[in-house]
């Protein structure tokens, strides 16, 4: 073999591996998107590394003694499988059912390509790595990817809402996934066995029309459960997920409908000061003090005449500002305030509601435990761009005693087993106005700082 020639077929191989493995490289990327592991900028970073060894790797191999061993096949396996589970933040079980099922499709794209090229160009299709292989492998890609992606990859990824909440339990999909591996696996040996059987090369095996056929229909098959398997187990997910939301959702009304109920005895008590102030008139007129002292006893002790009656232009939060405020008072909690919210504002009203509530609630509960000072200073402010855009932001910073519990980064609840629920609230909030939020102890202090966008 002349050099000339050797360095055509080098070349030719190289692309050979680049066809039989990038493409699939991006299908996973591309259906798990929203999961990897890395951002967008290492991701692609890791990918064009992967394709830089694979480049490499191939023409050290046809250097090599012996370039056929199934050693090297081994070797270049590993390093797709590497690339897939450092790209991406899955299941492990989902992920190996992912590698097979991949692996499985480019076998068959494979041997359809040199069946393919058999039939064109017979004497060529000897050759394993000549370019018209490619003529046939490049076409069937188009269709078969996209095809594969819309039956069966398309519903793979876990659903992006997975709330941080007690009641949704991942265990079972986890459990479902840890078994459902096997099937692909399974229709790996029944290629691997069709590829060797008769005593024939792979090679032949893939150039027979007959053989082909035959792996066509397993594939046939094998593509139709997998879609079964991940469209089951998509909806389980989703339904999980739907009910956990739902849990959220209502734990979150009830929350609301119960602050709704204590700030309406307070309004209807701010209301009966004007009836006290027509009974004030009647005590002055009678000339008794002691019913006047028994009035100014019980205003003091409820605290209305030292709680301030506007913190903001915000109708809704001033109001839960104003509760909280006396459950500080009735703590011994020192409350500072400094909110500049307009009237109407691009957040709903409930959301704001569920938003300073949990988060003061959570302040107050934790102020309650603090051996020393006890404090809640809340900061927040609303900002207009130039350019129209509108934020809120929110600054809540109080003692604690006990050390907050965290599992995973996850706070975890000290009135319930499982993962905090005011938190969990406040996340899902944020992640509804496209904000962040962040929840910081240290030194004793414990500060949450939100920000929500609106137009």
């Amino acid at each position: 073999m002349t050099d000339s020639i050797r360095s055509y077929q080098v070349w030719e191989a190289v692309f050979y591996a680049f066809l039989n493995s990038f493409p699939y490289m991006l299908l996973v990327l591309y259906s798990f998107r929203g999961h990897w592991r890395l951002d967008k900028r290492a991701t692609i970073a890791l990918l064009c590394i992967t394709v830089s060894i694979q480049l490499v790797y191939f023409p050290i191999r046809l250097a090599s003694p012996d370039p056929q061993s199934a050693l090297w096949d081994i070797g270049i396996s590993a390093v797709h499988i590497a690339f897939i589970f450092a790209a991406v933040k899955e299941h492990i079980g989902k992920l190996i059912f992912t590698v097979l099922a991949v692996t499985n499709l480019g076998t068959f794209v494979v041997v359809a390509a040199k069946c393919l090229e058999a039939l064109f160009f017979p004497e060529l299709a000897l050759l394993k790595y000549h370019y018209t292989y490619d003529l046939m492998a490049i076409p069937l890609l188009a269709v078969i990817l996209p095809g594969m992606y819309l039956l069966v990859f398309k519903d793979i990824a876990s659903p992006a809402y997975r709330p941080d909440d007690i009641s949704y339990d991942s265990s079972t999909s986890e459990y479902m996934w840890r078994y459902l591996w096997l099937v692909p696996a399974v229709f790996y040996v029944i290629w691997v066995h069709q590829f060797h059987s008769e005593g024939r090369s792979a090679m032949e095996n893939a150039m027979d029309p007959l053989s082909t056929v035959y792996l066509s229909i397993i594939d046939a098959g094998s593509v139709l459960i997998y879609r079964t398997i991940v469209k089951t187990a998509a909806l389980y997910e989703k339904n999980t997920a739907l009910l956990a939301e739902n849990h959220t959702l209502s734990i979150q009304r009830l929350q609301y409908e119960s602050l709704n109920e204590r700030l309406e005895n307070m309004r209807r008590t701010r209301h009966d000061i004007r009836h006290h102030a027509a009974l004030l008139k009647e005590i002055r007129d009678s000339g008794d003090m002691s019913a006047l002292d028994e009035l100014i006893n019980m205003y003091t002790e409820e605290n209305f005449l030292d709680q301030p009656l506007i913190y903001c232009e915000n109708e809704t939060v001033n109001i839960v500002l104003a509760l909280y405020f006396q459950t500080a008072y009735e703590n011994n909690i020192a409350f500072s305030v400094k909110a500049d919210i307009p009237k109407d504002i691009f957040a709903d009203k409930k959301d704001l509601a569920v938003l300073f509530g949990n988060i003061l609630e959570n302040a107050a509960d934790a102020c309650k435990e603090a051996a020393g000072e006890r404090f809640i200073d809340l900061t927040a402010a609303y900002n207009t761009t130039s350019g129209g855009a509108n934020s809120l932001t929110l600054i809540v910073k109080n003692s604690y005693g006990a050390e907050p519990s965290r599992s995973g980064g996850i706070f975890r609840s000290s009135k319930h087993p499982g993962d905090g629920i005011g938190i969990s609230s406040v996340k899902s909030i944020t992640e509804k106005y496209g904000g962040a939020c962040s929840f910081t102890p240290e030194s004793g202090v414990f500060t949450v700082s939100v920000i929500l966008y609106g137009q």
